[in-house]
């Protein structure tokens, strides 16, 4: 059947796409291909409505260009929808550039963090691309394509669009944020290929919950805030777990990440939601993110109860400048507490630095390395400070003269799009890559690390996952 909408992940490499984080899959110590939830929202949202969907993740089924838009050719959709990255960007677009070739009546819609703060640049000198959604955009895409499809409200009226008419370039007002996120449908997850989405410590199938949206903090170099707003919105326990109840049944996933910015923002909300899957008798495995200084030891003992396995936590620096000059809110010492908390509770964790700040110098990166090495967690990743659109680091870089704009899509959190004042571009990926090194080769880690792995299958797929790494590192 012909889709209204084909909601699309292009075939530009493997890459997270969601607002928050947009780094290169292979880039990270997991090197996991999440499924494209925010697309799988948005083609639920179009369903309930009446419109024919269809979903195409080309980047993690590892399609080719040239396959890719055979595929489209068949479907033949009216209208084509995906998210852009920083990072993939002017791939993606050259892309769409070819779809609209094969197709030419077809109505390009994109989405996406770096689009929302580009969109006026982006409508003028990219031609195929119709309509930019900024923000929150499921019932903009709706109200979109009930314009153009069954003659809706006209497009100045759709909040949250930008577009093109008779040569100008509109942009409407802001689209206020979804207060209630229980009134969205569940993820069109029956559209995806749920087998490419695997868990990299076990291989089973994995699938993402969106718990929450939008995150209270100031970091400068992150556009949570903007891309999701900062009033946390929470969803209903009760329908959080019905929901993995269905991935159970229908889907027969136990294993789970959950997606929200801080998931222990309410230690509340988290004690009545690990309750209620306890009370289901739901026998799941599952991640989440957090801040350091958001749990506790009681916290931790119930997520670990109800099937919690790791915790993610953004650390940022081991240099208090940094954690400060960043507007992070959190202490070294609260790092420490938090990876001693999480030990004691059998709980592994993940460590997230970022480095490559304007004032950073060699005192900062070694501050870093101490800290890694002291909290010693499971996993850890040193993410090079990317300047995303929006941000307030961008401006400090453009500023003070720091970004090189050629590097911008060279790889996000891996190839330095900034320098230092003291340390060259170069010099921030070299250390990146010896740090990481330093730290992967410990002969007590890597014990720790099959020690833990629980079985042989594991403790080999752990091996295969470390050689992976090592010859990305090396070579």
């Amino acid at each position: 059947m012909q889709p209204d909408v084909l909601l699309l992940q292009p075939p530009t490499g493997s890459y997270r796409r969601d607002d928050r984080c947009q780094s290169r899959v292979e880039d990270q110590t997991i090197q996991i291909n999440l499924p494209p939830m925010d697309l799988a929202y948005h083609a639920a949202v179009l369903e309930n409505a009446g419109f024919t969907c269809a979903i195409r993740d080309f980047s993690t089924a590892h399609i080719s260009p040239v396959k890719a838009l055979e595929e489209i050719r068949i479907l033949s959709p009216h209208c084509l929808f995906f998210s852009s990255t920083q990072p993939t960007q002017a791939n993606d677009f050259a892309f769409a550039e070819q779809v609209h070739r094969l197709i030419p009546g077809i109505r390009i819609v994109v989405r996406g963090e770096s689009v929302t703060f580009q969109d006026r640049q982006i409508l003028k000198q990219v031609p195929v691309v119709d309509f930019i959604l900024r923000g929150e955009s499921e019932e903009t895409l709706l109200e979109l394509v009930e314009s153009l499809f069954r003659s809706g409200k006209p497009l100045s009226e759709i909040n949250g669009l930008s577009y093109r008419e008779e040569g100008r370039i509109l942009r409407t007002p802001d689209r206020t944020f979804i207060r209630r996120l229980d009134d969205l449908p569940w993820p069109a997850r029956h559209l995806l290929d749920q087998s490419l989405y695997r868990s990299p410590e076990t291989n089973n199938v994995l699938t993402t919950l969106y718990a929450a949206r939008g995150c209270p903090y100031p970091c400068i170099f992150c556009p949570a805030p903007l891309a999701s707003g900062r009033p946390v919105r929470l969803r209903q326990a009760e329908d959080l777990v019905a929901e993995i109840e269905a991935c159970v049944s229908e889907y027969g996933i136990r294993e789970f990440l959950f997606h929200g910015d801080t998931f222990t923002y309410s230690r509340k909300w988290v004690l009545e939601l690990c309750e209620a899957i306890a009370r289901k008798g739901l026998k799941i495995r599952w991640g989440c993110n957090s801040r350091v200084d958001t749990i506790d030891r009681e916290m931790l003992q119930a997520m670990k109860s109800a099937g919690c396995w790791v915790i993610g936590f953004g650390v940022e620096s081991g240099h208090e400048e940094t954690l400060r000059k960043i507007r992070k809110a959190a202490t070294r010492d609260q790092v420490v507490e938090a990876f001693r908390m999480c030990r004691e509770a059998g709980i592994r964790s993940h460590a997230f630095f970022v480095f490559g700040f304007p004032w950073e110098g060699e005192v900062h990166l070694q501050a870093d390395l101490e800290l890694a090495r002291e909290i010693d967690p499971d996993f850890f990743d040193f993410n090079i400070a990317y300047p995303l659109p929006g941000t307030e680091l961008l401006k400090q870089v453009e500023n003070e003269g720091l970004i090189d704009r050629s590097r911008i899509d060279q790889g996000g959190y891996a190839v330095p799009a900034t320098r230092t004042h003291l340390l060259a571009h170069e010099e921030l990926e070299e250390w990146r890559r010896k740090a990481l090194l330093s730290l992967y080769l410990r002969p007590r880690y890597i014990a720790r690390t099959l020690l833990q792995a629980g079985s042989p299958w594991r403790a080999w797929l752990y091996i295969k996952a470390g050689f992976r790494r090592l010859r990305q590192l090396l070579g």
